[in-house]
């Protein structure tokens, strides 16, 4: 029996071979092969002669994610926008506006609250939003931006080098905030303290996606929404996971993922534009009961 690592970035493979009990000498000349594959593409498995072999996902942990990302954070930001991300995070935020899904958010802004309990404190009080995986902030950006320039943003990332680059962005372009150094299954927050959740491309470095969004929809406000930017399973997405070692999601699994964690009302939708269409999609959903009326789709 053996075992080897191979790793690259923050992915790693677990390969490992050991010998099969077989009693019938007679299967010995022939080749067979089963194969099983696991949820999510989590292990797979052959048996070939007497010898069975395994691939299992071996995710990266929290200080290996945490290094990952720290040498990647200087020119991170560049790379997003060179990339187009920054431009199609500000169109998809343009969208949810003009559609209304998001109608909370934008009466705050002209102060016309309609029917929601929280109408006096919303209009004292600014947009508060939690940016789970900030990064360098270009998804928070876009949105204050976009939907609402007096918003608080409470940036988590668990990476110190991704921060810094945030807290700067943020301060230049004179957005409220405040960053802080968290893994987001462990959110040092209260419950429901957030008028908003908001997150690119965490959910999938997340090994237990399921218990993660649970612990992000724990800080949501009742009638409060989740939106997700998720890498999607194409060819793009499937060099994006070699790479930096996450995994890709189908927008049923994302929505199945979304209600178990609580959420209703749950949409996906592309990015309007570019190559972000191609590698991503958006889910949003909503924290217990909310007007249906208020959601529509749109692409």
């Amino acid at each position: 029996m053996w075992r080897k690592k191979l790793s690259k970035t923050s992915s790693q493979l677990t390969i490992k071979c050991s010998r099969s009990k077989q009693s019938n000498i007679n299967d010995f000349p022939k080749l067979r092969i089963g194969y099983h594959k696991l949820k999510i593409m989590e292990a797979m498995e052959w048996t070939i002669g007497w010898w069975r072999v395994s691939l299992q996902r071996v995710y990266p942990t929290a200080t290996q994610l945490s290094q990952t990302y720290d040498k990647a954070a200087l020119g991170w930001h560049e790379h997003l926008r060179l990339l187009g991300h920054c431009h199609a995070y500000r169109q998809m935020w343009k969208s949810l506006k003009d559609a209304d899904i998001l109608p909370d958010w934008q009466d705050n802004l002209t102060g016309t609250l309609k029917s929601f309990s929280r109408r006096k404190k919303l209009l004292r009080e600014p947009l508060t939003i939690c940016d789970c995986g900030i990064g360098t902030a270009a998804f928070s950006l876009a949105f204050a931006q976009t939907i609402n320039p007096t918003t608080h943003i409470t940036g988590v990332d668990i990476s110190s080098g991704m921060l810094e680059i945030a807290h700067q962005k943020l301060s230049q372009t004179n957005i409220n905030h405040q960053i802080c150094q968290s893994d987001v299954r462990s959110l040092p927050f209260a419950d429901e303290c957030f008028d908003g959740v908001i997150s690119a491309h965490v959910l999938e470095h997340l090994p237990n996606p399921e218990q993660g969004l649970k612990e992000i929809v724990r800080v949501l406000r009742p009638g409060s929404p989740l939106i997700l930017a998720v890498t999607q399973c194409n060819l793009l997405g499937r060099l994006i996971q070699w790479h930096w070692g996450n995994r890709c999601f189908s927008q049923k699994e994302v929505s199945d993922l979304m209600y178990k964690a609580g959420l209703t009302n749950i949409q996906c939708f592309p990015f309007p534009m570019g190559l972000t269409r191609l590698m991503s999609f958006v889910c949003i959903g909503f924290r217990s009961s909310m007007n249906s009326t208020c959601l529509s789709r749109f692409e």
